[in-house]
């Protein structure tokens, strides 16, 4: 079977069991991996893959100082957060690429809206999803409006559009505030 591997931005969309890398997620309260092209339960994955995973996972200053905040320290307990709330659902960018992690943290469908640290450790709180977070790293890039269409592949009117979207998710009056925002949640 022959398939077609699009890349836009730095990210390629590659199909389910098509696998350069390894996809981890979030599934009924379980950790997840597909490698080669096969779905287990993350105890059940080679140690290789659970060591990169949990590697990745010591390596996230950001979500391990936050949760050390929260009194979250053992190492099992941050890592089962960290996978919930980080790596997330899946979709169909592999997390981990030549063994470097890619975190869908603002792609996955988190429905616990009674968390008291959503979007805070998952940054979900304005429900990002995968391209707006792409559209804001294009921004992030200084090009005019034009050029940032045409990196995004989408029309102008429609980068206009999704601009406007994306400032009233994150509730800010100006892309100045927008941008700032974005910086605050790591994008």
């Amino acid at each position: 079977m022959e398939t077609k591997l699009v890349k836009k931005n730095r990210l390629a969309i590659i199909p389910a069991g098509i696998i350069e890398g390894i996809e981890a997620f979030w599934y009924n309260n379980e950790k997840w991996v597909i490698f080669e092209g096969k779905a287990k339960r993350f105890h059940e994955a080679p140690g290789q893959i659970q060591r990169l995973i949990a590697d990745a996972c010591r390596n996230d200053q950001r979500s391990l100082l936050y949760l050390k905040k929260k009194g979250v320290v053992k190492f099992s307990d941050v890592f089962d957060l960290w996978y919930k709330c980080v790596v997330g659902d899946f979709e169909c960018v592999p997390d981990f690429i030549d063994g470097k992690f890619t975190p869908d943290a603002y792609i996955h469908s988190c429905k616990d809206f009674t968390c008291v640290d959503r979007g805070r450790l998952c940054s979900l709180k304005p429900g990002l999803k995968h391209f707006e977070v792409a559209t804001i790293i294009a921004l992030k890039l200084g090009l005019s409006y034009e050029k940032t269409a045409v990196l995004l592949h989408i029309s102008l009117a429609g980068f206009k559009s999704r601009v406007v979207k994306i400032r009233e998710k994150l509730d800010a009056p100006n892309v100045t505030s927008m941008m700032a925002k974005a910086t605050e949640m790591g994008i």
